[in-house]
């Protein structure tokens, strides 16, 4: 079946920070309305010392948070991107009942119209969101087929066949120069052909919980910490009865992050994996000067040792932070070739920078 609409783009920061400014509106509208009334009630109308001092400080806060934490999280954004597909290059194409999105290397994602839960338009792009968790970029002048009012129309009125079902589906060719699995191939020749460890699981909800837990220990520290300091000093210090109840609440709130942040964490971040990947299974492969990571029926990408920024460790997860932005998560008893203890002392020792 050949597609109706056909846009190709490369992607940029400029296109980034567009596309989280537009997504991002109504939360910074919000962030920027409560700063200035907490920034004019600490200032104007409360005759308190302690909340003419905190008011203003929680309203500066909201006010900052919504001029600059959409430029951040872009920037954020464009740094995964970059860690995650083999290039900038993507092609949506669009059918009578299903969009089709490939980036560079042929990883290929198919989305159904009957899960989209929002559209959104700014200056140069349409934004589309499936499920509340994948966010799919139009550029509106970037239509090798059909044009952006076509297409617009066609958003609005001529997707009415929704299928019942929704899937991800990733291309099942294997490229040039690939292997069964989707790797790279390297000639038998090659002095490091045959990887020093294999290590192959399951992603799994239990997998991903003990990912993020190991991943926001220290940020739930600091929560904890804020919430016992905002929850004693409210019990025991101000007299004022607003000023108290708002450090309960803020002691509260913290605490509550400290225990359910984690586990929402990884609740979302599994159902982005299950939408962004073609199957659970993953193979990472250690050589001797570069690490090799493939899902389920997908190209492998490729990281280097000299891209490490930190590395963690919890009771059965050895986690690798490449570039303070990719996690790899290494699960101690899922050794295929060689051994924790021998890994271990691998990434100490033995890797080449």
């Amino acid at each position: 079946m050949e597609p109706l609409f056909i846009n190709t783009y490369q992607m940029t920061p400029e296109l980034l920070r567009e596309y989280t400014n537009c997504m991002t509106a109504p939360r910074r509208k919000v962030l920027l309305v409560l700063g200035i009334l907490c920034f004019i009630w600490g200032s104007l109308f409360t005759s308190h010392a302690a909340l003419r001092v905190l008011l203003p400080v929680l309203g500066v806060t909201a006010i900052l948070c919504s001029v600059f934490y959409s430029t951040w999280l872009a920037k954020k954004n464009y740094r995964r991107y970059e860690m995650n597909h083999a290039g900038l290059d993507k092609t949506i194409s669009f059918y009578p009942d299903r969009m089709e999105c490939v980036n560079d290397g042929g990883e290929a994602k198919t989305f159904y119209y009957r899960h989209i839960t929002r559209e959104k338009e700014s200056g140069s792009l349409y934004s589309i969101v499936v499920k509340n968790e994948t966010g799919i970029i139009v550029k509106k002048d970037s239509f090798q087929k059909g044009t952006f009012e076509e297409f617009r129309e066609f958003m609005k009125q001529g997707r009415h066949s929704f299928p019942e079902r929704y899937e991800v589906s990733g291309r099942n060719d294997i490229p040039d120069g690939r292997d069964a699995s989707g790797r790279d191939a390297i000639p038998a020749e090659s002095p490091s052909a045959a990887p020093s460890f294999e290590n192959s699981y399951q992603v799994t909800p239990e997998l991903l919980q003990e990912y993020t837990k190991c991943m926001v220990a220290s940020r739930r520290t600091v929560h904890i910490v804020l919430g016992v300091v905002y929850l004693v000093w409210g019990l025991l210090f101000p007299v004022h009865i607003v000023l108290k109840l708002l450090l309960i609440v803020l002691g509260v709130l913290f605490l509550f992050l400290s225990v359910f942040y984690s586990s929402r964490l990884a609740k979302r971040n599994y159902r982005v994996y299950e939408l962004s990947h073609t199957g659970m299974g993953k193979t990472i492969l250690f050589y001797p000067d570069r690490i090799e990571c493939a899902n389920d029926g997908e190209a492998a990408k490729t990281y280097y040792y000299s891209q490490i920024s930190r590395v963690k460790e919890s009771s059965g997860l050895y986690v690798i932070v490449i570039e303070k932005t990719i996690g790899i998560m290494v699960k101690k008893d899922a050794f295929q070739k060689g051994d924790f203890e021998e890994f271990q002392s691998f990434m100490k020792q033995g890797r080449q920078p």
